[in-house]
């Protein structure tokens, strides 16, 4: 069957107004109406705006879209968000971080405690239950003095720590430096530094993961270039390799770094040029096993859908199959707050990439466990089924900052202590 332009053709793009599609002079720019049911949204002209409600949108081809796509007037509306509170079991228990800790700038939970830095630069263990803490290290590592915010974006010191808590990593987010420490020694064991090649424009790209028997730091070398080391030793394990600078994959300034669950897939927050978001995902243990001559023909790859102009974004694993990514939208002027999960599989052949489920309502930091999403908002911690997309229920004012996934709590770094909550409770 034809469509209303006339074409008999597959619709392509969004549906768009009459004004829009009739349009003889020019192309109309346009706003992105969402309509509130789901995630449903189309394009209406500036005719439209104050009866959005009730304009009338049809699909078009994929000729009639291109030719009639003017520029971008922002957002009306927002997605539908599909509410099933419930109240939300447990408190939230408030910590006093230790006295002698005096200004703690970042945490890294472990499963033998939590791990602090603090703005001297020692790091130190500290095991909530007992109120043991002791020190481990001194780290060097500082933000520059004379650096300037990307984008609203402060470089400041991060703390990343092995999952079993033996060895610490300070960086500078938005920054080139960084090191990596060996807590039981206090001795650092990599300096790390990146070639500074848009470096602001990213979190300081680093992660730990174990392979055969072995704690391995996977950290940004250059712009494109992921690299993956000993972390007690310092030596190579595995690289992006560079030597087909027109593939694909090769075109990355790789961002912050998310393990899977059980460790065997990498997801980069990343963009490319012009710039577009888009995040790559790529499986590890063959890479780690083999090194640089298993990229890419023996490592899967997963090029997840680009956003224009925007990336630093909430990602998470919900499990090593399954990642939500935040925003909905492809372009950052036409951005709105929501979810999108994708699982990643394999084939016969090839990998495969599905959006299994959509929703809007989440926003801000994105924490997962026992099959749910967190959100961490202004407003405080909400908590979504990524199946149906609902809001199961919120705890006010509590914001979240880190996950203890050995201890099944989320953090908050706060002025008063940390805030802790148990995400059992989500599920009781």
């Amino acid at each position: 069957m034809a469509l209303i332009c006339g074409h008999d053709a597959p619709a392509y793009g969004l549906p768009v107004c009459e004004h829009i599609r009739t349009a003889t002079t020019a192309p109309l720019d346009h706003y992105v109406h969402y309509t509130g049911r789901g995630v449903e949204h189309q394009r209406i002209c500036g005719l439209c705006r104050n009866e959005a409600a009730t304009a009338v949108t049809a699909a078009v081809c994929e000729d009639c879209f291109d030719a009639t796509e003017g520029s971008s007037l922002g957002v009306l509306g927002l997605p539908e968000t599909i509410d099933a509170s419930r109240p939300v079991r447990g408190m939230v228990e408030t910590t006093p971080l230790p006295d002698e800790a005096g200004t703690v700038v970042d945490i890294a939970p472990t499963e033998s405690g939590l791990v602090l830095l603090c703005d001297d630069g020692r790091i130190l263990r500290w095991d909530t239950a007992s109120g043991a803490c002791t020190e481990a290290a001194r780290s060097t590592v500082t933000v520059p003095a004379d650096t300037k915010p990307w984008d609203g974006r402060e470089q400041a010191l991060r703390l990343h720590a092995s999952r079993d808590g033996a060895f610490a990593a300070v960086v500078v987010d938005h920054g080139r430096t960084g090191e990596v420490i060996d807590l039981s020694t206090g001795t650092v064991t990599m300096a790390l530094e990146n070639d500074g090649y848009y470096s602001h424009t990213v979190p300081f790209s680093l992660t730990f993961t174990e392979h055969a028997g072995r704690t391995v730091v996977l950290h940004r070398r250059e712009w494109r270039i992921i690299e993956a080391a000993d972390a007690a030793t310092g030596t190579v394990k595995a690289r992006i390799p560079m030597d087909d600078p027109h593939s694909a994959w090769s075109g990355y300034f790789h961002g912050a770094l998310h393990l899977s669950p059980a460790g065997t897939k990498i997801a980069s927050d990343a963009w490319w040029w012009h710039p577009t978001g888009r995040t790559l995902v790529w499986t590890v243990d063959r890479w780690l096993t083999d090194g640089e001559s298993a990229w890419p023909r023996d490592t899967d790859q997963w090029q997840l859908p680009g956003c224009d102009y925007y990336w630093n974004r909430p990602v998470v694993w919900l499990d090593d199959d399954r990642l939500i990514v935040g925003g909905l939208g492809d372009d950052d002027d036409e951005l709105v707050p929501g979810a999108r999960v994708f699982l990643l599989g394999r084939g016969a052949s090839e990998t495969m990439l599905e959006e299994v489920s959509t929703f809007g309502g989440p926003e801000g930091r994105f924490f997962a466990a026992d099959g749910l999403l967190f959100s961490s908002a202004e407003s405080g911690l909400h908590i979504w089924d990524p199946a149906t997309g609902a809001r199961l229920g919120t705890l006010a004012g509590f914001r979240p900052t880190h996950h203890d996934s050995a201890r099944g709590e989320l953090l908050e770094l706060s002025p008063i202590g940390l805030r802790r909550w148990s995400t059992a409770h989500a599920t009781a």
